[in-house]
This record gives C-alpha cells, structure tokens and sequence, in this order.
C-alpha cells in the first residue's frame, strides 16, 4: 500500500466504551496526535479529497488573522469527499430503457394483473345475481320508510359497484332487474328513489337523455 500524502482522516469507534474518535487534517500532524493519543495500533485512516487549502493550511490562516478574507476559500463540510474503495461508477453500464409515451396498452396490461375493466351490467346480469340470494336484513341502523326495499337496493349497488366497478345505474336497469325485490316499478320507482336521493342515500347522475342513481358511500357501507 502506498504511502498515505495530503490531507486523512483517522476514525477508532469502541462502542462497548462509548469511544468514538476522529480526527481530520493533514498526514503528518493525525500520524503525530495519533501517536500522542496511543491509538497507532488501532482505527483506520483514508485519504480525503478537498477543494481549495487543506484542513491543517485553513486551521492556520484562520489563527494567524483577526478578520476573515472574503476572497479566500473555505473548506466546508461539503467540500470533503471520502474516497471510497472499488472502480468508479460507469453510468455506460447502466442498462437504458425507453418506452414510446403513448404506447403501452392499458387494457392489456390491467389483464395480466387480472383487473377487470369497468362496464355497465345489463339488467339480466343484475337480475341473476340477486335471484340467487336470499332474502336480506331489514336496514336498522337508518331511519327508512321501506327497510326490507332498501336493503335489496343496497345489495344491488354493492353488485354494481364491486363486481361490475360502475358507480350508478339507470333507473331503467334498476327497475328491470329488481322490480320484484323492490316491490314497486316504473314511476312508483322514480319516485320512491327521488326520495332516497333527497334523504342523501343515494346520487343522481345525470347522461344526456337519461339519468340514474348510485349509492352514498355511507349508506352502501351501512347495515
């Protein structure tokens, strides 16, 4: 190993003592406070890169003068660099990727992680899916002037929105494919929907021609 020149720093760390030294300057003054401390056998050194006067040169122009110069440099902390062993990084060696913006398929890709893409259920899906359920829970835990209706209708928001990843339905999907649960139709329907819209239990949503309703996220999670 070659002889150490310029500016070091010695570190010695005996954690068990709570012993932590370092000492930072040039070579020959650590190599002697070393030898002074008794700590030539133990620690390591290594050499540090610095831009404009060493440690030990900036120690002694600062003694020697009363008033700082403007002009002159100073060595900051972050003028220290410790030169650490191995190569030096070769950004060449870092492999490039580079994607065309626009270019991936998001459908395809939502696929392979197995994440349906969003559609709106027909009325005969909606309507298999809760002829095969049995009857549920009046709500409770609500103020309602038709629990056992308004826990169908809670049920077939769930389906909408969890299965199908839709956040409303036409009243003419609803009415269709639940009418019976529901125990009304057309526009005893409309009507009775209005009224949980105004209560806040559902949303209106507004399309063009038509409009539909989706559920409150207080009301789908309430029992």
């Amino acid at each position: 190993m070659s002889q150490l020149k310029g500016p070091v720093r010695f570190r010695f760390r005996a954690p068990q003592d709570d012993v932590d030294v370092m000492i930072q300057g040039d070579v020959e003054w650590v190599s002697a406070l070393r030898e002074d401390l008794g700590l030539a056998d133990v620690g390591w050194m290594q050499p540090m890169a610095t831009t404009g006067r060493t440690v030990q040169e900036q120690n002694e122009s600062d003694e020697g003068s009363e008033e700082p110069d403007d002009d002159s440099p100073v060595l900051l902390e972050s003028d220290v660099a410790v030169l650490l062993p191995g190569p030096p990084p070769d950004p060449s060696r870092v492999p490039t990727v580079r994607r065309v913006i626009g270019e991936m398929d998001l459908d395809d890709e939502m696929e392979k992680l197995g994440i349906e893409h969003p559609r709106s259920p027909t009325a005969e899906e909606l309507s298999e899916i809760i002829s095969e359920m049995g009857e549920p829970e009046p709500i409770t835990s609500q103020v309602s002037t038709d629990p056992i209706a308004e826990a169908w209708l809670q049920r077939l928001m769930r389906i909408a929105v969890r299965k199908f990843g839709v956040t409303a339905l036409p009243i003419s999907v609803i009415d269709s494919a639940a009418c019976e649960q529901l125990d009304r139709s057309g526009a005893e329907l409309e009507l009775w929907l209005e009224g949980m819209w105004r209560l806040g239990k559902l949303v209106k949503v507004h399309g063009g021609e038509r409009y539909g309703y989706g559920p409150n996220p207080r009301w789908l999670e309430a029992d």
